[in-house]
């Protein structure tokens, strides 16, 4: 269990990243929340200032442009290991990346719900298949 101190210092990392960002970006930010609410072994916790997944390991983050050095604009949904993500239609961002691909949002009716879960579901089964391979080596 994390000391009260840690506990502290996550709600202030918290409130810090809510009070950054802009009233369009909180509620995209919001709707991604609500659907990786809809996955349970997702852990959510601040990390390089930003909204981080965690099931074994980093899963998705959510990256607002107000937090830099994020995207130039929106809100970026990435996936750590996006790819080894399947995404045969190359909706994922690459951006240069050889690891990291996102999908970036500038409101919220651009999130398509079912689209989203299942790239989730993709990048859990992946983040799951990793951590099998490191737990047999």
């Amino acid at each position: 269990m994390p000391s009260e101190k840690k506990i502290v210092e996550d709600i202030k990392k918290r409130e810090l990243f809510f009070q950054r960002i802009t009233e369009t970006e909180l509620a995209i930010v919001s709707k991604l929340q609500k659907i990786l609410g809809k996955f349970d072994s997702l852990e959510e916790r601040i990390s390089y200032s930003v909204l981080y997944y965690f099931q074994n390991s980093r899963v998705c983050f959510i990256w607002p442009a107000s937090i830099k050095p994020g995207p130039k604009s929106g809100v970026q949904f990435g996936f750590c290991e996006g790819y080894l993500l399947e995404d045969d239609k190359k909706l994922l961002e690459r951006e240069n990346r050889k690891q990291v691909y996102c999908l970036t949002f500038h409101t919220i009716k651009e999130i398509d719900e079912k689209l989203l879960e299942g790239f989730i579901k993709n990048a859990l089964a992946v983040d799951e298949s990793i951590h099998k391979k490191k737990k047999v080596r």
